[in-house]
């Protein structure tokens, strides 16, 4: 994930406690207190304290947001910012984030990976869980309208 969006997260969280979908090389820009790797498999360990979360696409995003949501609700994670797709708002798996404030991306964002791939063929949308919503909201409407499910 580019600086400039990570920066913001920290800029709302205070620090980044936990990164529990990462690697080494994202770590250079994420810098979180704990992170786990695919080795040892964030979805097995403890969450705790402030959350970044960029899930890999594919077929384990869903149970990172259930394990997300689930240690959110149990008062471990204290405050959290995840960024997925902005195509999966129909899933299953998305309906928990719906809780959270939402920030769609007016653009889209290129990640640093794969060689082979030309760029981000879609939108992002960032959601935040916590009790500092005015400072979400002012560090991350530069990326697009920030949104709250009415209930």
């Amino acid at each position: 994930t580019p600086a400039i969006y990570v920066d913001a997260a920290r800029k709302v969280l205070g620090k980044i406690d936990l990164d529990p979908a990462s690697s080494p090389k994202a770590q250079k820009i994420v810098m979180a207190e704990v992170y786990h790797t695919v080795d040892d498999d964030g979805l097995k360990q403890k969450w705790r304290g402030k959350v970044w979360l960029n899930p890999p696409y594919g077929g384990l995003a869903d149970k990172f947001i259930e394990k997300l949501h689930s240690e959110f609700n149990a008062g471990n994670v204290s405050a959290a910012i995840v960024l997925v797709n902005a195509h999966c708002t129909d899933t299953l798996w998305f309906k928990p984030l719906w809780d959270g404030l939402l920030c769609f991306t007016d653009h889209r964002i290129n990640f640093d990976g794969d060689k082979k791939r030309s760029g981000s063929t879609h939108g992002s949308i960032f959601v935040y869980f916590g009790k500092y919503k005015d400072k979400f909201i002012k560090n991350f409407r530069q990326f697009g309208p920030i949104v709250r499910r009415i209930k």
